[in-house]
């Protein structure tokens, strides 16, 4: 839910070129998490891929809010 959860998952994941979040009985995730993971980090590493599997609305939204 949190930044820092977000900085945990992705620390050492800098040294991958494509990442594939698994989101299949994840109920939500919080804003904080979303910008770290979709936002930032994606700022700071453009060359690395980030997909998203088995979302639903409510991650989905989170998501699309951080891209904005």
């Amino acid at each position: 839910v949190s930044r820092s959860e977000a900085r945990r998952i992705l620390f050492g994941l800098d040294k991958f070129k494509r990442i594939v979040f698994d989101f299949k009985e994840v109920s939500g995730i919080g804003q904080a998490f979303a910008d770290e993971v979709f936002r930032v980090f994606q700022n700071q590493h453009p060359a690395i891929k980030i997909e998203t599997v088995d979302t639903n609305e409510a991650v989905h939204f989170m998501i699309r809010r951080a891209l904005v």
